[in-house]
């Protein structure tokens, strides 16, 4: 529930700024980099519902950089700040980090993606050990770390392509790994659905 409300005042305070930075930009000069930064024609954002086997309700944030843009396919680099809840086993948090390449279908497309990542997972409950004394105490769960490579196939709409909209939506499977789990990796399936929007479209 906490990251649901951080990310909705992230997007508020972003869509207030592009508001803000539009009824100011009679002045190109006067501009501020951060300004300079959202409304970047290479630069889109957004916002992702990520849920782990579908089930366990996460949402992603970050930024979508077009590398380079043909008319049969868009390279692009992704970064993302996100999280999931799997009820009564773990919550966990993640930065990562992919490049992607998009392929145009008429107003469709579909993207292909490859990342790495940092996860941070806390138990669901609470933990116990031994104290100095050996007996068995509550204890505070720093949670534990763990590498996230992923790979990504998402099918999507991008009518921005004929009426020059400035959002794209997309859904489809992700495949990631999580390291650390019994000296293995584990592998997890997520549903990835979201938008991008674009401020310069």
């Amino acid at each position: 529930m906490r990251i649901h409300l951080i990310a909705l005042g992230v997007l508020t305070s972003l869509f207030v700024l592009d508001i803000h930075a539009q009824t100011n930009s009679g002045d190109k000069e006067h501009t501020s980099s951060f300004s300079n930064f959202i409304h970047h024609e290479k630069l889109a954002l957004k916002l992702n519902y990520f849920g782990e086997l579908g089930l366990h309700p996460g949402i992603e944030i970050g930024t979508d950089y077009t590398l380079s843009s043909r008319k049969w396919v868009t390279v692009h680099w992704d970064t993302g700040l996100g999280g999931y809840r799997h009820r009564w086993n773990n919550n966990s948090m993640f930065m990562r980090t992919s490049i992607g390449a998009r392929l145009p279908i008429w107003s469709f497309f579909a993207d292909v993606n490859a990342g790495i990542g940092y996860m941070h997972s806390f138990l669901a409950g609470d933990v116990y050990g031994p104290d100095s004394n050996g007996e068995i105490e509550k204890i505070r769960d720093w949670g534990t770390s763990h590498f996230m490579p992923s790979v990504s196939l998402l099918l999507g709409w991008d009518n921005g392509r004929r009426k020059n909209l400035p959002f794209t939506f997309h859904i489809g499977p992700e495949v990631y790994l999580q390291s650390h789990f019994n000296h293995s990796f584990l592998p997890h399936v997520a549903v990835n659905m979201g938008l991008t929007y674009n401020f310069q479209k």
